[in-house]
Parts: structure tokens; sequence; C-alpha cells
């Protein structure tokens, strides 16, 4: 009986057989086409782009749904291109695999989330209500500037209700209200903190925008 074993590096594509006499047994084999990344979140007017990764000759088509708000709905390859989403919504792009070696053709699935709110944070200008240092931080609001770009004029409920901190504090906050309602242009939104702050040094606050992406701007404790 002789046994060989395929590896191509880089993709985990391994396949091992089997054989004696006249027959031959595939015991295992991975599939080696992937989907490069599952899930996108944006915002109105960004552009992505979507793939699978393979090594293979193969002739694989995609399409995005809905067809709406998007510059590109179909095409072939294993990589979209540049797709800029104007709309916000729901996206599924999808890529059809054909039949290869022995595995059946399939599909994968990449979802694209586009949110109807473009933030900017003004992170030179953010204010806290008193001054920030060693000792008890509870009570304290944390003001952060942000300019805000929605949808067709349409007001945006922000609802991301803590910022997240690094370094040397103990310290959580979150939104004075459970949500803030965002209008296009200049707004603030207000933080209040809870905990403590041991010792001098710095503090890295992360603030999450409406794509769920953090912004992280650092606060230096002196006294």
């Amino acid at each position: 009986m002789m046994k060989k074993l395929f590896t191509v590096l880089g993709f985990f594509w391994i396949c091992l057989f089997a054989s004696g006499n006249d027959t031959q047994t595939t015991f295992l084999c991975e599939d080696d086409v992937s989907i490069l990344q599952s899930h996108y979140s944006i915002s109105f007017g960004d552009a992505i782009e979507a793939g699978v990764t393979t090594d293979l000759s193969l002739s694989i088509s995609w399409r995005v749904a809905p067809q709406s708000g998007v510059s590109k709905v179909s095409g072939t390859g294993k990589i979209t291109g540049k797709l800029v989403f104007a709309q916000p919504g729901k996206y599924q792009i999808t890529f059809d695999i054909p039949a290869h070696g022995n595995h059946p053709g399939k599909t994968e699935t990449v979802t694209v989330e586009v949110s109807s709110a473009r933030m900017t944070f003004d992170l030179e200008h953010i204010a806290f209500s008193k001054q920030l240092k060693t000792g008890d931080a509870s009570g304290i609001v944390m003001k952060v500037p942000v300019t805000v770009k929605t949808y067709d004029g349409k007001a945006y409920d922000y609802s991301m209700r803590e910022v997240q901190t690094t370094g040397i504090a103990n310290v959580s906050s979150r939104m004075t209200n459970d949500k803030a309602v965002l209008k296009d242009g200049l707004n603030e939104l207000s933080f209040e903190l809870s905990g403590a702050v041991p010792t001098k040094g710095n503090i890295q606050f992360r603030v999450y925008d409406a794509k769920g992406e953090a912004v992280f701007f650092t606060y230096s404790i002196t006294n």
C-alpha cells in the first residue's frame, strides 16, 4: 500500500490518498476556496472590494442583492473590484464557486451593512465638565463634538452608549441618555464617567462611530 500526502501551503489544502491494488480512497480533503472577509460595516458612499482566495483557475461569478444602491451588481472573478454602496441597508454578495477536484459546486456569501450616517469626531476639542485627575472620576461628563452627514438629511439614532478605556484608569462611561438623535452638521455626545484614576499616566478612550469602528484618543493625567 502506498500513501501520498499533498499540501498546498498558504491555503490549508490537504488531501490524503491511500492506494492499494487497483483502488484509491480519499480520506481527507479540505476545500481550498474561502472568503477573504465575510462581513463589512460601512457608511453610505463608502466602497469595498470583496472576494475569495484560491490558487486554482476557476470560473467564479458573483452577484449583489438587492441591486439598487450599489455601483455594480454582478461580475466574474475572484475579486469584485471597487463596489460603492450609495444607499444604506443590508446587502449580500454571493460568490458562485464551480465544482473542482472532489468538491461540489457551492456558494459563499459576504454581508455588507451600510449605515445611514457618516460621523467625524473632533478629537482636539473633547472636553470634560471638570479636570480629569487622579482620584474618583465618577460624575465627570465627557463631551465629544462630532460632525454628522446623514443620508437624505434624515436624523440618525446613535446608540453606541459606552466609551471604552485602556491604560492607567479603571474608568467606564455611558451616554447621559440611552441614545442621541444626530442631525446633519455639528452635534455633541455626552458620556458620564464612573470609576477612579489611580495614578498619573495616559488613558486611551475609544469612541465608536455609526459603523461600529473605534476612534481613539489619548488623555494624559498629570496630577
